[in-house]
């Protein structure tokens, strides 16, 4: 009686495995795009934790002082160095020398520079894909930040130079925002509204993109070239880039993204590396996700402490 042959074991041919592959790249292409808007809403959210712990430092630093913290002061600071304290940082503040000069100098080689190189979680959005330090205007590894004050809602420019006849600039003391060189702002002041007044709010940071020769760098603690601004009524003060650290809503958010407008200008402006918008923080402490697409009057009127505007929905 002759045997059955042997079963043998059927492997797959190559069409199918081609059919398979496909599939698994399929999944995948259809995966990936969900992986990534998870990634990024888990960085949005640590964002928006960053700027609750900002606008809550801006409240006790009123709560101390009575007033809300200078945009940038005659040393060269900025708000960024002012809040220290209340952002648990006490230990880092005491060590700024402040004086005008020497080892006050912001690139000095001194505690200040030092300073200006030391990397803070809380004044950084995660979602800011550059390095976490730069060699930039002699400072060694000094840190990018992600965060501006609001100066003005009506400034185009740093300096008087950088504008025309009769338009406002940073360099302006007494701008119609929150926090400004030398402000001293207190929550009284803003008869717009604590919850309808931007206090501090995201920029697109990215010191490598550059037009007219004016780099989208913003950093914090001290600012060198803001050095020798003074408090005077009328006329241009010394100093520039005080766009380094405080921003103007008279420009459109992502300003930086567009290359039709001019560097001069989209350095002071707010943006985000999030696809939509940016996140501000509002004199009253709550945190806002604004749209790039709110109307411009209303997005101007949200950086006037004392316009009277009549805010609508955005």
């Amino acid at each position: 009686m002759s045997s059955n042959p042997s079963n043998s074991r059927r492997g797959f041919t190559l069409v199918e495995l081609l059919v398979v592959i496909a599939i698994i790249g399929v999944l995948i292409a259809l995966l990936l795009p969900a992986v990534q808007q998870a990634r990024e809403a888990a960085r949005r959210m640590s964002c928006q934790n960053n700027l609750k712990q900002l606008g809550l430092a801006l409240h006790n630093y009123h709560d101390t002082n009575k007033c809300l913290p200078y945009g940038w002061n005659n040393l060269e600071a900025s708000w960024h160095a002012a809040i220290l304290p209340q952002m648990e940082l006490n230990n880092l503040f005491e060590t700024l020398i402040w004086q005008e000069g020497g080892d006050g100098n912001w690139n000095s080689g001194s505690a200040n520079e030092a300073a200006c190189a030391t990397y803070i979680d809380g004044y950084r959005c995660p979602s800011m894909a550059i390095p976490k330090a730069v060699d930039n205007n002699s400072i060694e590894g000094r840190v990018p930040g992600s965060y501006l004050c609001v100066a003005s809602s009506l400034a185009l420019g740093n300096t008087n130079s950088n504008v025309s006849s009769g338009e406002v600039h940073l360099g302006m003391y007494k701008q119609d925002g929150v926090m400004y060189g030398l402000s001293s702002t207190r929550f009284a002041d803003v008869v717009d509204g604590l919850s309808n007044t931007v206090a501090i709010g995201e920029t697109y940071t990215d010191p490598d993109e550059a037009r007219d020769g004016n780099a989208m760098d913003h950093w914090y603690i001290g600012a060198p070239q803001t050095g020798g601004w003074n408090a005077t009524d009328t006329g241009q003060n010394s100093g520039t880039e005080f766009c380094e650290v405080a921003g103007s809503m008279n420009v459109v958010m992502n300003a930086a993204l567009d290359p039709s407008i001019s560097g001069v200008v989209a350095q002071l402006a707010f943006g985000s590396y999030h696809p939509g918008g940016a996140q501000f923080v509002l004199c009253d402490g709550s945190v806002r996700f604004v749209p790039q697409t709110i109307d411009f009057n209303t997005y101007r009127a949200l950086g006037s402490r004392n316009g009277r505007e009549v805010i609508g929905s955005y």
